[in-house]
Parts: structure tokens; C-alpha cells; sequence
């Protein structure tokens, strides 16, 4: 098995190479990742200039590492190393991604969003660690090499269910020995800000969230009672074929409306600029 391991925390990451480590005696692994973290970047691509793409040594690894996005890293990878991989994994990161709130935020879903557009399975580990420093707990690393191997192998023997695409797994720090498959919650937070003033005399916004409620059977609710989450994903965003053909019915009826208009207009109404 070919994998490939990505984030969005940068490649000074712990996360990253423990991910790695967990990975590797599935087959060959390598690693592509930021130069500096890129968190809450979403699906941010670089089409405005060049890119850098380098290789390093860190933490016995050699690792790619570009001054891009975590989904150039991905593309790099991919294109320029000719690296076709069987599995992609991001993580781990920094900070759990709950809710699909955060799912459309975080640069490490956006990379194992963008392999599954690909057509390359895919699976992201996010974390509520506060700082790098949480990786380094032997309690932790065990309980992420366990999820990690677990759930490769899982994708080994019967690859992903009919209609997902990847999933997302959060793991808490105060783990309590549960697992449970959830769907994402809507919300996590509400947007609120800070305002004041800089030392220029000029006002600033800064943004923090409100936590919202929890609604039971979700991933937020099922992660504060300390479980290892795995939530499974679509990325089709299309709505059924019903929708579509109700729509249909009722944009040809408003099509209509506006053919009569440029109807009246054309037999003598003015047309005015504003």
C-alpha cells in the first residue's frame, strides 16, 4: 500500500509524524506538508504565484515540504513526485474538527475532502490538544497508533462503505474507552467579536466563538463524553433527483415571467442606466 500523510499544521507538526509512524508498517509512506501551519485555510489552493517545494529531514523522516497550502502539498505530491498514493491520511492535527462548521474550516479535512475528489481514500485525525507539546504523552500516542492501525485496517479488508468517501476521526486527550460512529452537528460555535482599538486610533474586530448546544447522537455531544469519534462523509453536495426536477418545473415557470418582460421591454419600454 502506497500512503500519503498530510496536515495543515505545518511540517514541524508532531502530529504529522506520529500519523506517519502509525502508518508504516501498512507499506511505503511518504510525507508532504506546509511549511507553516496553515490552519482554518479550507479548500484554499494557490493560483496567484509560484510555488516552493522542497525536501527536509525532521524527526527521521524525509518530508516535502511546500510554502503553498495543505491541498498544493497534496497536488505536489501527486504531480511532481509522481506519487500516486492508495491512501491518503491528514493529521494529526492540532485541535479537534467537530461539527460540519469546522469540517468546511480545517486545512486537514480539505486535503482528505480534495483525495476523495481524486478518486483516492481518504481519512483525517484531528485531536483536542492545545499545543504540540500534548503529542508527546506515551498514553496518547498509544491510543492514536491504535485508532490509526485500526482503522487502516479496516479500510484494508473491506475499503469504505457504498456512498462515503472518507471519514473524519476525532480522538480526545481524556479519552474514556468508547468509540462510537456519529454524524457531524451542524454548528459547534457562533460567530461574536471583541471590539476595540489599535494604537493607531483604529477599530478592530476580533473574532471568538460562542459554543452553542449539543444535540445527542452527533459528533460534538458523543466527543464531550470522552469518545474516539469516526465520523463517515459524502462529498456530494448535490440534492436527490426529485429536488432537481421540482426546480426544474418551477425555474421553467419564472423563465417564462421573464421572457414576457424582455417581451415588453423590446416593443417600446426605455431602458434607463443606474
Amino acid at each position: 500500500m502506497r500512503i500519503l500523510v498530510s496536515n495543515d499544521d505545518g511540517y514541524l507538526s508532531p502530529g504529522l509524524y506520529l500519523l506517519a509512524e502509525s502508518a508504516k508498517e501498512f507499506g511505503e509512506v511518504i510525507i508532504s506538508s506546509t511549511e507553516v501551519p496553515r490552519s482554518a485555510s479550507g479548500r484554499e489552493i494557490t493560483f496567484s504565484r509560484p510555488l516552493r517545494y522542497m525536501s527536509k529531514e525532521h524527526n527521521g523522516w524525509k518530508v516535502f515540504v511546500t510554502d503553498g497550502t495543505p491541498i498544493d502539498a497534496l497536488h505536489l505530491a501527486v504531480e511532481v513526485l509522481s506519487y500516486k498514493p492508495d491512501l491518503v491520511l491528514s493529521g494529526v492535527n492540532v485541535g479537534d474538527n467537530l461539527s460540519l462548521q469546522h469540517i468546511f474550516y480545517s486545512g486537514t479535512l480539505a486535503v482528505t475532502i480534495e483525495a476523495s475528489l481524486m478518486g483516492i481514500p481518504s481519512v483525517a485525525f484531528s485531536a483536542d490538544v492545545s499545543s504540540f507539546k500534548d503529542f508527546l504523552s506515551p498514553q496518547f500516542k498509544h491510543v492514536v497508533n491504535e485508532v490509526v492501525r485500526f482503522i487502516i485496517n479496516y479500510i484494508q479488508e473491506k475499503g469504505f462503505p457504498s456512498g462515503v468517501d472518507l471519514f473524519s476521526v476525532n480522538i480526545p486527550v481524556n479519552f474514556r474507552n468508547c468509540f462510537k460512529v456519529v454524524k457531524a452537528s451542524r454548528l459547534r460555535w457562533k460567530a461574536a467579536f471583541k471590539v476595540g482599538i489599535d494604537p493607531r486610533g483604529r477599530k478592530y474586530y476580533w473574532l471568538y466563538g460562542v459554543r452553542g448546544g449539543t444535540m445527542a447522537d452527533t459528533d460534538v455531544y458523543a466527543f464531550e463524553q470522552g469518545c474516539i469519534i469516526l465520523t463517515p462523509l459524502s462529498i456530494d453536495l448535490n440534492v436527490k433527483n426529485e429536488v432537481i426536477e421540482s426546480l426544474r418545473k418551477d425555474l421553467g415557470k419564472l423563465k417564462i415571467s421573464v421572457d414576457e418582460k424582455l417581451k415588453s421591454i423590446g416593443s417600446g419600454d426605455k431602458c434607463i442606466d443606474v
